[in-house]
């Protein structure tokens, strides 16, 4: 495969589409003169990310998801299709993150859409995100996308912490996993903020367990909402070894690495870790408990002998399956 060059940004986003769709594109412009290939922009980065410290049913929570109802926007929608004509200019891949709208404006959801130079690639809705109800909905739906420069698949944010997901990607063959994130630090004090160097080791980590590439791009804004959040940034490419071969802490900009991505991967999987390909390797007739739902069901685990009946508690079902949980979909 030919070299590619993949980009991510560290943005300072605010609560104004247009300001960060003007961002985006100085952003385009100094990757293309960088010959970037393929570069990813922050979770939420089209409408800024929520402050999750209102309270429920408060007016200034009403007033945020008010903001979302209006300002959210369908895929395909006016500033994906902005996006997709810079793409097609430049001949890049491109991977946006906004609040999308569905359902007639009813259903939000925390949404990347990849393009590339002809037009929208695939959409992705984050899938780990319990606790961003009431604002967004949870996506359902984990595609990886072939593209001419290898196979890409999307996350979001927390995410990242999810490495079933993760692996599963791998299993369906991506080779480059592009992160929008959103992620905060926990303090003000980056050389010591434990939330930022948990993202730096899941990242670095989730590389190397699946001997691919990952590329992180983060927000990077200071004091911001109601709390005076401060952003990692952080934003970094990791090879498929774990190691990290660009990297920006908090200022705003890009970065960008260099490589024949497919032999990266290949070294990684035939030399790097003692030889060893960590996919091969895999048992998966072990695994059978990661994906019971059986928990979830108390009445099902009673008719399995997971939990002891007691007097005055319906009998035990008969069936005697344990509930899974449902198949992928075919890629």
């Amino acid at each position: 495969m030919p070299e590619t060059t993949l980009a991510a940004a560290n943005v300072k986003i605010v609560h104004d589409k247009a300001r960060n769709l003007n961002r985006f594109g100085e952003l385009i412009e100094e990757a293309a003169a960088k010959g970037v290939d393929v570069l990813v922009l922050p979770e939420m980065g089209l409408q800024g990310y929520a402050d999750f410290a209102l309270g429920m049913g408060s007016k200034p929570a009403a007033e945020q998801k008010q903001y979302y109802y209006r300002e959210a926007e369908t895929i395909p929608g006016p500033s994906t299709e902005h996006i997709a004509a810079l793409a097609r200019r430049h001949g890049m891949t491109i991977q946006l993150g906004l609040a999308e709208r569905s359902l007639h404006g009813n259903a939000i959801y925390n949404s990347t859409a990849l393009i590339g130079p002809g037009g929208l690639v695939g959409i992705y809705r984050m899938t780990h995100n319990t606790f961003e109800f009431p604002y967004f909905s949870p996506g359902e739906e984990m595609p990886v996308f072939r593209t001419p420069h290898g196979t890409l698949a999307s996350i979001i944010c927390y995410d990242l912490a999810f490495p079933e997901l993760i692996r599963a990607y791998a299993v369906k063959g991506a080779e480059v996993v592009l992160m929008s994130t959103a992620w905060p630090m926990r303090g003000h004090d980056r050389a010591s903020d434990y939330h930022g160097f948990a993202m730096d080791l899941a990242a670095q980590s989730n590389a190397f367990f699946n001997q691919f590439w990952l590329v992180v791009s983060n927000h990077c804004e200071k004091g911001a909402y109601s709390q005076g959040v401060d952003y990692y940034g952080g934003s970094q490419i990791v090879d498929p070894t774990g190691k990290v071969v660009a990297y920006l802490a908090d200022e705003e900009g890009l970065v960008t690495h260099t490589a024949d991505l497919e032999a990266e991967i290949l070294a990684s999987r035939t030399e790097a870790f003692f030889g060893l390909n960590l996919l091969m390797d895999r048992r998966p007739e072990l695994y059978g408990d990661l994906v019971d739902e059986s928990h979830r069901y108390p009445h099902e685990a009673l008719s399995r002998g997971r939990i002891a009946p007691q007097e005055g508690l319906a009998e035990p079902a008969l069936d005697r399956r344990p509930r899974l949980a449902k198949p992928a979909r075919p890629a």
